[in-house]
C-alpha cells in the first residue's frame, strides 16, 4: 500500500481536507498518515484537534510547534520549529506521498522537510492569486517544489502550467470545499441552535476578517474599526464572527471584535464553528461579510451572496455573487445593502454558477485519490524540469 501523509495545521485546510483524507482512508491502495500541528492545538483558538478526533480520523503525529504570539519573529520560529520536528516524522514515516492543501506560511515546513528527504509532493489549490497577502508567494513556491498539482479550475490549472510545470503532472479537480456541501457534511439548523446559541427565526450574518498580510498591523486595527462601524448599522441581525487565522496583527482583531461583542447583544463571537458548523451557518446566512477565501470558493454553492472587503482575495475567480468593497465605513454599509436590499441582484443569486465546480459534480476527492493510487512513483516522478507550454495548449484548459 502507497502511504499518503498529510498535513494539517488550521481549522480552514481541515474542514477542505477531510473528504480527501476520508477517500484516502477507505481505499484498499492507500494507507493515511495524518499530521497535526499548528492551530489545532492551541486552546484559545478552540482546540479544533478534538474536530479530527471526532470526524474518526488516527492521527499519527502532532507536531506543536505554536508561539503564543503574532509578531513576525515568532511565527518565522514556529515555521523553523515545524521544520525540524517534521523533518524526523517524515524519516520516520517515509511516505510515497505527501499531500498539502493551500498557501498558507506552515506550509513552507513539510514541504521544505520532504523536499530534502526526497518524497514526492502533491498539492491542492495552486496557480490562484492573492495579491494582498504573502499566500501569494508561497503558493507560487511550493507549487514549484511540487510534484503532482489539483487545482481547482481550469484557469488555475494553466496558470500552473504556465510555470513550467510539465502537462502530466496538472490534474484539474474542483475545489474541494465544494464536495463537502454536496455530501450535506453540514450541521443542520437545530444542532446550530443547540450548539452556538443561533436563533433560527433572526436573519444571519458571517463574519471573518483576517490580517491583509503585507501592510502594518496598525493598518489592521484602522480597516477592523471600519468594518465594526459598518457592522453597526445593522443591528436586526444576529451577527455570528469567527477568530482570524494565525498571521501577523490577528491579536488586535481579536481585542477588537470582544469589545464590539461586549457592548452588543446581537453579536456571536466564537473562536471556531468547526467546518460542519462553518458551512450549516453559511447555509442559512443572508450574506457572507469579510475577506475569507470561503465567500469566495463555497458561499456561491449555497447562492449566498458575499460582500468581500479589501485586498485579500485580490485577484481569485469570482462568481456573480461577489460585491467587491474597500474597507471603508460607508463602502462596507453600501455593499451589504446591495447584498441583502437589490431585488435585481438578489434574483440573480438563483443562477449563480460556481465557478470552482468545474464538473459541476463535486466530486473532488475521487479525483484525486484516482491519481494518488494511479501515478507512477519513480525518478520521472521527482525530476522536475521547466517545460513551458505553447500556445495551443491553452484549449486544453479550456481558457479563451
Amino acid at each position: 500500500m502507497r502511504k499518503i501523509m498529510a498535513f494539517t495545521a488550521t481549522r480552514a485546510e481541515y474542514g477542505l481536507l477531510k473528504p480527501i483524507l476520508r477517500g484516502i482512508k477507505q481505499s484498499p491502495k492507500l494507507e493515511l498518515s495524518l499530521v497535526v500541528a499548528g492551530e489545532h492545538l492551541v486552546q484559545w483558538k478552540g482546540y479544533t484537534i478534538n474536530e479530527i478526533k471526532k470526524d474518526g480520523f488516527k492521527i499519527n503525529e502532532i507536531i506543536n510547534s505554536s508561539l503564543a504570539s503574532d509578531r513576525k519573529e515568532a511565527l518565522i520560529k514556529s515555521v523553523g520549529l515545524t521544520t525540524i520536528l517534521l523533518s524526523d516524522t517524515i524519516r520516520k514515516v517515509e511516505p510515497n506521498i505527501l499531500l498539502l492543501l493551500g498557501d498558507r506560511y506552515e506550509l513552507l515546513a513539510p514541504a521544505i522537510a520532504a523536499l530534502i528527504q526526497r518524497a514526492p509532493i502533491a498539492h491542492i489549490a495552486g496557480g490562484e492569486t492573492t495579491y494582498g497577502v504573502l499566500d501569494e508567494q508561497v503558493r507560487h513556491a511550493i507549487t514549484k517544489m511540487a510534484h503532482l498539482h489539483f487545482p481547482a479550475t481550469w484557469e488555475y490549472g494553466w496558470r500552473i502550467r504556465q510555470m513550467g510545470e510539465e502537462a502530466w503532472r496538472i490534474h484539474v479537480v474542483g475545489a474541494p470545499g465544494i464536495e463537502n456541501i454536496y455530501n450535506n457534511d453540514y450541521m443542520t439548523p437545530n444542532e446550530l441552535k443547540d450548539q452556538f446559541g443561533i436563533e433560527l427565526q433572526k436573519p444571519i450574518m458571517i463574519v471573518t476578517y483576517h490580517p491583509e498580510t503585507l501592510e502594518k498591523v496598525n493598518k489592521t486595527v484602522i480597516e477592523i474599526e471600519e468594518l465594526i462601524k459598518a457592522l453597526k448599522y445593522f443591528p436586526q441581525y444576529q451577527q455570528v464572527i469567527t477568530y482570524p487565522g494565525t498571521e501577523v496583527g490577528f491579536q488586535s482583531i481579536i481585542e477588537a471584535w470582544h469589545r464590539y461583542a461586549t457592548d452588543n447583544p446581537n453579536v456571536i463571537l466564537k473562536e471556531s464553528l468547526g467546518s460542519k458548523g462553518y458551512l450549516g451557518l453559511m447555509r442559512l446566512a443572508s450574506v457572507v461579510i469579510g475577506n475569507s477565501s470561503s465567500g469566495i470558493i463555497e458561499a456561491p454553492s449555497f447562492h449566498v451572496p458575499t460582500v468581500n472587503i479589501g485586498e485579500r482575495q485580490k485577484g481569485r475567480i469570482r462568481a456573480g455573487s461577489i460585491i467587491d468593497v474597500p474597507c471603508e465605513e460607508k463602502e462596507i454599509v453600501k455593499g451589504i445593502k446591495k447584498a441583502l436590499e437589490d431585488r435585481d441582484f438578489r434574483q440573480g443569486l438563483k443562477g449563480v454558477v460556481n465557478p470552482y465546480d468545474p464538473y459541476g459534480d463535486g466530486n473532488v476527492s475521487g479525483r484525486i485519490i484516482k491519481v494518488l493510487e494511479e501515478i507512477p512513483i519513480n525518478r520521472k516522478l521527482l525530476e522536475k524540469r521547466l517545460d513551458f507550454p505553447s500556445p495551443e495548449e491553452k484549449r486544453n484548459y479550456h481558457v479563451q
